[in-house]
Parts: structure tokens; sequence; C-alpha cells
């Protein structure tokens, strides 16, 4: 597109406007698939998990009812709703005492479910 605009080519050529939607929507593209960055909070009340495309869950220490880490496979890549995937392998699985179910691969799984349980022992305990 850049170099139609600036040759000229062809017998319609380019216009800016053009160039400049284009641009637009290939960077929207870019920003919503390739910049997917998570970041999951875990403080003595929730479970923070906030991603660009995705938007924010926040879950009650209490209402969790289970957790486990459970290896991915490739083929069930957003497939489910409530599925976050970072590509790592392993995937946290939140279950809460509603039903739902929150899937969430990320680095370090064993470290942040150990993370969670002590969050709700602690809370348990109080």
């Amino acid at each position: 597109m850049i170099f139609a605009y600036i040759y000229q080519w062809g017998n319609n050529p380019v216009n800016k406007a053009s160039l400049i939607n284009v641009g637009v929507i290939w960077i929207t593209i870019s920003v919503l698939i390739f910049d997917n960055r998570f970041v999951l909070t875990i403080d003595n009340v929730f479970v923070k998990f906030k991603s660009f495309s995705w938007g924010r869950v926040k879950i009650h220490i209490t209402q969790i009812k289970d957790v486990s880490v459970v290896k991915m496979s490739f083929f069930k890549i957003y497939t489910k709703p409530h599925e976050y995937h970072d590509f790592t392998g392993k995937v946290i699985k939140i279950q809460t005492k509603s039903g739902k179910i929150y899937q969430i691969a990320i680095r370090n799984a064993e470290r942040i479910k150990e993370e969670i349980e002590k969050r709700m022992i602690t809370i348990n305990n109080d």
C-alpha cells in the first residue's frame, strides 16, 4: 500500500485516506491479536485477571471452590468462554461455587495455584 501510494501505481492510484484507513485497520488487528498481555493479581480478597482484548475478571476468594493445574491441549484454544491463553502448556483451572469455570494459561501455574490456595486457607480460617 505504501509503495502504491508513493509511486501512484495503476489506473486508479491509492489516495491518502485509503492508506490511512488500511494502516488503522492493521494496527487495530495487531493490537487485538498480538498484544494480548495478561495481568493476574492475587490479593487477600480477590483474584483479578485483566487483558487488553478480553477485559477484566474479578473472582472473590470466598467464591472459589477448587483450584487445579491441568495440561492444556493446543486444539482446545478458544473453544469455550472464560478461557484465557498465553500458550504456555499449563492451565490454572478455577472453579467457583456457582459452577463457573475459568481457565487461565500462564507461566508458573503451580506457584500461582499455591498462592490462591494459601489465600483460600487464610480467609477460611478467619
